[in-house]
């Protein structure tokens, strides 16, 4: 039984809640294509599982390859491998398992436009961010927007699921500008905890790059685009949803708030549902952006045509 939590720890199923973007990605492709749903729900579900077993694999070679960092970290030593409860073998062969499971799926249902999202989602978030000689993830700015690039690619399986369509390109770039607030916001919350560390360095050589002032300007100009595309969606597909523009800055502003707090959550998405009033904030924008969507209010509509 204690294997099995330390497992768990190690492929984090606890995050799999970040694959909701994959979710948000099937239901736009749905709305915008006019798919009826009994013809997308099956290659949804399918498509869901894949990716969360694929990012579960990620997490494996993640946890595999920062060993000896890990180390340097005051709670990240105790995690499994670091600290040496789980052999290294054991978590490589299966993140391996996991990988082909996910590819395994998606070439089971005949889609090979998830099929190749899966796969530049472990190339890029999984082999490229963490694997030497390249490890991206040791190169200032590049890693935490590698790391994001997870978000669209996320988008990416869920609107392949269901259609074959170009996908929007301010949609893509809405939710990649998410991801770099949001993990920029990580790198801020992690430096300002370590910074009176001796061996932060030891722990991310980014962050001996980093300033704080560095990274909330990186989080502001990520804002604004992202806040900008957001209109130009608004715009394109549906105007009703500028209704939502000061919810979006209000989501925006209580995350930088978050980020500037004691051992802050931002910098362990696992412990995002400790705050659970932000939780419910985002799940309610998610569900209003929606609703928007499908009921097409056309207010903004009616006054822009009189």
């Amino acid at each position: 039984m204690e294997q099995h939590k330390i497992l768990i720890d190690v492929f984090r199923p606890k995050r799999w809640y970040r694959n909701a973007f994959m979710l948000l990605g099937a239901l736009m492709a749905v709305f915008l294509n006019q798919i009826p749903w009994n013809e997308a729900i099956y290659s949804i579900v399918i498509s869901f599982t894949a990716i969360c077993l694929v990012a579960s694999g990620n997490y494996g070679i993640n946890e595999a390859c920062d060993i000896e960092t890990d180390k340097h970290h005051p709670q990240k030593k105790f995690r499994a491998l670091p600290s040496g409860r789980v052999k290294l073998s054991v978590v490589i062969i299966a993140s391996v398992v996991l990988y082909a499971s996910g590819l395994f799926l998606a070439w089971q249902i005949g889609n090979f436009f998830v099929l190749g999202m899966l796969g530049l989602f472990i190339l890029t978030t999984g082999i490229l961010y963490n694997v030497p000689p390249l490890r991206l993830k040791d190169v200032p700015y590049v890693d935490f927007i590698l790391e994001s690039f997870g978000n669209p690619v996320r988008l990416l399986v869920g609107w392949y699921a269901v259609a074959s369509q170009i996908v929007p390109i301010s949609f893509i770039l809405i939710f990649w500008c998410l991801g770099v607030v949001l993990m920029a916001g990580k790198r801020f919350a992690e430096l300002r905890f370590l910074k009176d560390q001796p061996d932060m360095v030891l722990y991310r050589k980014s962050l001996n790059y980093y300033t704080e002032e560095k990274l909330l300007l990186v989080m502001v100009a990520a804002a604004l685009v992202l806040l900008y595309m957001f209109g130009v969606l608004s715009v394109k597909h549906e105007i009703d949803l500028v209704v939502l523009m000061p919810f979006v800055v209000f989501f925006l502003v209580w995350y930088f708030h978050l980020a500037h707090q004691p051992d802050s959550i931002a910098k362990d998405p696992e412990r995002i549902f400790e705050n659970w009033p932000f939780v419910i904030y985002a799940l309610s924008l998610i569900l209003a952006f929606f609703l928007i969507f499908y009921y097409k209010f056309n207010y903004f509509s009616f006054f822009l045509n009189r």
